[in-house]
């Protein structure tokens, strides 16, 4: 937007500023553009977005407590398949075909985030309901639009996060035996301390260290650390204040947004507040390990 320090006009702001609105239901409102809002109108968003309603209402059986008790609307935000640049997606799952990713929202009724996808993922792709592989990963994208109302930190927090609501709190993990299996096959050089994701976010290499070609971004080894590390977290608050999974999550979330630190200083900061050794949480893997042992052996 300032590159070579000259204004340019947000074009996603104009974008949506220009947009027609659509109301979904009383939880999902869409906004689009004129000529996409005639598809929508004759019902070739139907199926994707009742499923994602869905998904929603899993979500929703966590009991989340919002800032100021508000009850935020899922928006979302669907660009034309030429427009995808719109969406600012990452190169790392930039492969031309469009896709989906959290977008700054511009309705004061709504997230923090709000999901922008390109047409095509509506039309080309509608989610199917046996599908774990797009259901886990819908359920993350809606996950950062959870945790937008209440922080936005390091990716190993908002990605952890992002994976551990889906596969930790609603139990997809489970269900999801390709990625358990994956992950409990993992050596242990492979799993990532805390230390090791915030240098490859420093770095600009998160996310760059896929497993398993073609598949989300759960089978990327900084994804799968973040998430070990996150549910770890909330596996210890269970355990420390005999809290349920549920109680865990928004824990976690306020824990988060009442800190003032970032990086290391966020960690040190988790560390004291769930009671666990500083350096052993920001430099060890043993939480992370005997995480994936229980997952091996089905106790988690």
């Amino acid at each position: 937007m300032y590159e070579n320090n000259v204004y340019e006009k947000n074009p996603m702001r104009e974008y949506i500023k220009n947009s027609e609105l659509r109301v979904f239901n009383n939880r999902i409102k869409v906004r689009l553009s004129q000529k996409l809002a005639m598809k929508y109108d004759n019902g070739c968003y139907f199926n994707y977005l009742n499923n994602m309603d869905k998904y929603i209402q899993m979500i929703d059986t966590l009991n989340i407590q919002y800032p100021g008790n508000a009850h935020p609307v899922f928006y979302v935000y669907i660009v034309p398949d030429d427009s995808c640049r719109l969406l600012n997606i990452p190169k790392i799952f930039d492969n031309g075909n469009g896709g989906g990713k959290p977008v700054h929202c511009y309705d004061l009724d709504g997230f923090t985030s709000a999901y922008g996808l390109s047409q095509n993922m509506l039309e080309n792709n509608p989610l199917e309901e046996t599908n774990i592989f797009k259901i886990e990963n819908e359920i993350h994208e809606l996950a950062h639009m959870v945790h937008s109302q209440f922080f936005y930190k390091n990716q190993i927090i908002c990605e952890g996060f992002a994976e551990a609501l889906p596969l930790y709190a609603l139990n997809l993990e489970k269900a999801f035996d390709k990625h358990r299996n994956t992950i409990i096959n993992l050596s242990e050089d492979k799993i990532l301390s805390a230390q090791e994701i915030l240098n490859t976010e420093k770095n600009n290499t998160y996310g760059s260290d896929t497993i398993l070609p073609n598949a989300s971004c759960s089978f990327r080894l900084s994804y799968i650390s973040s998430y070990l590390f996150v549910r770890g977290c909330m596996e210890t608050i269970v355990k420390k204040f005999n809290y349920s999974k549920e109680q865990s999550i928004q824990y976690f979330l306020e824990l988060v947004r009442g800190s003032q630190c970032s990086f290391e200083w966020l960690i040190y900061d988790i560390a004291d507040a769930i009671d666990l050794p500083r350096d052993k949480l920001l430099h060890g893997k043993q939480m992370q390990l005997e995480l994936l042992q229980s997952l091996s052996i089905g106790k988690a």
